[in-house]
């Protein structure tokens, strides 16, 4: 048991003694999760420290040891991501110029990655990937035209739709380039008028495409990506099959990887949170068809997760069940004073009754 600062605590954290404001009430209870919305609360009630469990022998140097030797491999290569990054920054920093040989450069990098994905035998998406804020836009670019093309493969488009896919969900938001940089990086929620004009880069973005090669039916990913199965998207209100099936698909893959990654004005969600948020809006914001292929290729607790379990134990995600996703083969770690000679043990919790995962870290 530790005393920390409050702002220290990290979220996830077991709470080990009954916290009191300074007038005296409980407000949490000994055993409970830290989570990151108790800080304000607590400031308010005039706490300032609180004591949190020992995490044992879990130590975050253990812990990126693990990680390590999981050899978390991503599904495109390193190189042609990178690539991917770099060549979408150029374009879209030409504003209206966008050319030509800017599209045809995008094409030959969606032909590597659709390359090297059908090499995959079994390709399952997960974000392990650092990234700043700054370059969110590049990076969630080059996630969506993978997770696009992973669906799209799936749903057994040809070669040549697959090349139209990927270019047109790397390129759908170019249009972003159109508006202020201000409001695109505002660390706060947008206005009524912001957010107004922050929808109007669906209209951009086709207006940019539409005038160099592309196919059209890549450059209308650009203007109905934000499009929902219920009407209730933007930016012309298609419902179910009205809207393109490109589009459909990534609008699928955008929401992902936008929920799954932190951003100016959002912190990022577990893989859970969002993989349950995607599939419990279903038929109402999504294909139903996409959005259940979708769900196959994303692990609910990737490898190298840190999961808690309802016991009050940690561990780290080592391999997937794949007949039952929500339980995972993890790695639980021992406190200290249990057996000196004994760090941790594994645990496939698909063939345990008693454990289950309550929360992530």
């Amino acid at each position: 048991m530790q005393k920390h600062f409050i702002g220290g605590v990290r979220p996830g954290s077991i709470i080990a003694q009954d916290v009191y404001g300074s007038d005296g009430v409980l407000l949490i209870k000994k055993g409970s999760m830290f989570r990151e919305q108790y800080i304000p609360r607590f400031i308010d009630a005039g706490v300032q420290e609180i004591f949190i469990e020992d995490n044992g022998n879990m130590t975050p140097e253990t812990i990126a040891s693990i990680r390590k030797s999981l050899n978390i491999q991503d599904v495109i290569h390193d190189k042609t991501r990178t690539h991917a990054q770099s060549q979408i920054k150029k374009t879209m920093l030409k504003f209206k110029s966008v050319t030509n040989a800017d599209i045809q450069r995008i094409g030959q990098i969606v032909e590597d990655m659709i390359d090297q994905l059908l090499d995959k035998k079994d390709f399952v998406f997960a974000l392990s990937q650092l990234r700043s804020v700054d370059d969110y836009t590049y990076q969630h670019s080059v996630n969506v035209g993978v997770l696009a093309l992973i669906i799209g493969i799936d749903l057994g488009l040809e070669k040549e739709q697959l090349k139209q896919l990927g270019m047109g969900a790397i390129l759908h938001d170019i249009g972003k380039i159109m508006v202020p940089e201000e409001i695109i990086k505002k660390p706060a929620k947008l206005t009524a008028e912001e957010f107004s004009e922050v929808k109007k880069h669906t209209e951009y973005g086709y207006e940019i495409l539409i005038q160099t090669e592309i196919p059209e039916e890549a450059a209308k990913i650009a203007l109905h990506h934000h499009e929902k199965f219920d009407g209730t998207g933007y930016s012309r209100g298609l419902k179910n099959t009205k809207i393109p099936l490109f589009a459909r698909i990534v609008s699928v893959a955008d929401v992902y990887d936008a929920m799954s990654n932190d951003r100016v004005y959002q912190r990022k969600s577990s893989p859970d949170k969002v993989y349950r948020e995607i599939t419990h809006q279903g038929d109402r914001h999504f294909d139903t068809q996409i959005m259940e292929t979708f769900a196959r290729h994303i692990n609910i607790y990737p490898t190298g997760t840190g999961v808690i379990l309802n016991s009050g134990h940690r561990g780290i995600v080592l391999y997937q069940n794949k007949l039952y996703p929500e339980s995972p083969i993890i790695r639980v770690f021992l406190p200290k004073e249990k057996d000196v000679r004994r760090l941790y043990f594994d645990l496939d919790l698909s063939l345990n009754t008693k454990w289950h995962i309550i929360d992530t870290f």
